[in-house]
């Protein structure tokens, strides 16, 4: 098959993985790695038109023989198919007999939408509706001032009656007074009335005319636009290992489909593995060219499917295929937070990296987990903060709701402080530096976090320089805010340091483990006033 690169020395018995390796680890198989530097050295020779997520999968043919497919995500240089590259998942042949006289129906529709907006006769009713109510505000406005006028002359007339007047004479000012009192009421009723009578007609010559032909117009390229939408879905017909097909919506629960959803480049080089028998041995999908603006790419490392698009998509389509057990976070059972600190108010815990600070979706061991079994009489939140799974240190744990309290004014109010120690993938210049990029989550790639100065909350880091060895930076981080992943991104983002921490399998290459470790915490105790300074070494 063209598709397929063959090795050009097959791989031995002992070198091919018998079970493919969870996509979402980030831990791609030697013969992936080796597929991909091979197709690394053919994208050089390529124009390479900005920054772009490739992937390889590695495939025997039903000979046996050994190679790998080459896929990219969305489109290449504006174009679906390449050659040399899968094509994507859509049924072209399908799509074009559907897509082009909808899209044009639909266009034709915002056409007329449009035309109908900018009517001049429309324009020209929607300016006279606009004239008539500023003249309606103008006269009832007047009416009003000339009422309170009134009412304060009649105020005045019925002090200064005579009471000495007999009781029929100054009942018959009184009732004078009434009347007059009833006649500016209704003036300012029948004014009313006039306005919105002739207010009224204008509206609803615009609406009969204009308003409910662009509503109809409206729904129906809505209703357009959804079959559409629906259409296309159906077009991505997904396949497993099974040979069995699903439509792309299916997958999501009945929710629309993120943008590009199956147009990433690992459902398309499964899909075509599957659509000609090919045994799925190993995948790996790398970033070649110039980093994006706003998330952390970096040219050449590889990185993980993307969790919004395909994380609802790979399971149905690895059905059927011999994958290793998803072992994200390894043996927790031997790990174990260490009290660093504790009175009768408070304790302060050393995590260790891979232990979740709070249970999971499907993992239950966690800091919280280990704090509700051994204090069985605290009350409240427990923990004060958290720490991402992969780092370790220093965790501030309340014993009572009021002493949690007491402490998370101190974080809103910024009195507590912090310092990491992290070991960075490159040697950076700056001895002291301050990092400010705003964060905000990836929406289609959660919990990765992207730089944004539109969406995105202010978040604020300090970073010291300690020492240079071997082409990698031990700094120390000082947290102003406290975003997800803050120092994560600050640390990778090529507008902060550009070098990622050491083992950070998200933003930069995976490890053993991520070399961030939460050292030192320092904070007022909350019961004696007294300035508590904790301290526990990194273990690296």
């Amino acid at each position: 098959m063209s598709y397929i690169q063959y090795f050009s020395s097959q791989p031995v018995r002992t070198q091919i993985p018998s079970l493919l390796r969870d996509p979402f680890a980030n831990d791609p198989h030697p013969l992936a790695i080796r597929a991909s530097k091979d197709l690394q050295r053919r994208l050089e020779s390529r124009a390479s038109g900005g920054g772009k997520m490739f992937g390889v999968l590695v495939v025997a043919d039903p000979s046996g023989r050994l190679g790998y497919l080459s896929g990219f995500s969305g489109m290449l240089n504006k174009q679906w198919s390449v050659s040399g590259f899968v094509p994507p998942v859509f049924d072209r042949e399908q799509q074009s007999s559907f897509l082009p006289v909808g899209e044009a129906r639909v266009n034709e529709l915002s056409a007329e939408i449009n035309s109908c907006l900018q009517a001049p006769d429309r324009l020209l009713a929607i300016e006279s509706l606009s004239a008539l109510e500023n003249k309606k505000d103008e006269a009832l406005d007047w009416i009003k001032v000339q009422n309170k006028s009134n009412k304060k002359s009649r105020q005045q007339q019925r002090n200064d009656i005579d009471h000495g007047l007999g009781e029929e004479v100054i009942e018959r000012k009184l009732q004078a007074l009434a009347s007059r009192s009833q006649r500016d009421k209704r003036e300012l009723l029948q004014a009313k009335s006039y306005w919105a009578q002739r207010i009224k007609f204008v509206r609803e010559q615009l609406d009969s005319e204009y308003e409910k032909k662009i509503e109809a117009l409206f729904s129906q390229r809505t209703v357009l636009s959804q079959r559409l939408h629906d259409q296309v879905f159906d077009s991505y017909q997904l396949m497993n290992g099974r040979s069995e097909k699903v439509s792309l919506k299916s997958l999501f629960d009945g929710d629309i489909p993120p943008a590009g959803a199956a147009d990433c480049a690992a459902p398309k080089l499964i899909q075509f593995a599957h659509q000609n028998r090919l045994a799925i041995l190993a995948l790996a999908e790398f970033w070649w060219g110039p980093s994006p603006a706003s998330g952390v790419r970096y040219h050449g490392h590889f990185y993980p499917p993307c969790r919004g698009k395909c994380h609802p998509i790979l399971p149905h389509m690895l059905e059927g295929v011999a994958t290793e057990p998803s072992n994200k976070y390894g043996d927790l059972e031997s790990l174990v937070p260490v009290v660093v600190f504790e009175d009768d108010h408070l304790l302060v815990v050393n995590k260790p990296a891979g232990l979740l600070s709070v249970p999971g979706k499907s993992v239950k061991d966690s800091v919280f987990s280990w704090l509700r079994e051994r204090y069985v009489h605290a009350t409240g939140p427990l923990l004060v903060h958290r720490l991402d799974g992969g780092t370790s240190g220093l965790l501030l744990v309340a014993k009572t709701s009021d002493i949690h309290k007491r402490l998370q004014r101190q974080f809103i109010d910024r009195t507590i402080k912090k310092r990491y120690v992290a070991v960075l993938s490159k040697v950076v210049s700056e001895q002291d530096i301050s990092i400010d990029l705003p964060l905000r989550v990836d929406l289609d790639d959660r919990p990765r976090q992207l730089v944004c100065y539109e969406h995105g909350k202010h978040a604020l880091t300090h970073m010291k320089l300690l020492s240079t060895d071997n082409g990698t930076s031990r700094v120390h981080f000082y947290p102003v805010t406290g975003r997800t992943h803050q120092l994560r991104v600050h640390a990778a983002h090529v507008d902060g340091l550009a070098a990622p921490i050491v083992g950070d399998s998200l933003y930069g290459t995976r490890a053993e483990r991520m070399l961030l470790h939460a050292e030192n915490l320092s904070f007022e105790h909350p019961i004696t006033g007294e300035r508590m300074d904790i301290q526990a070494d990194a273990p690296f």
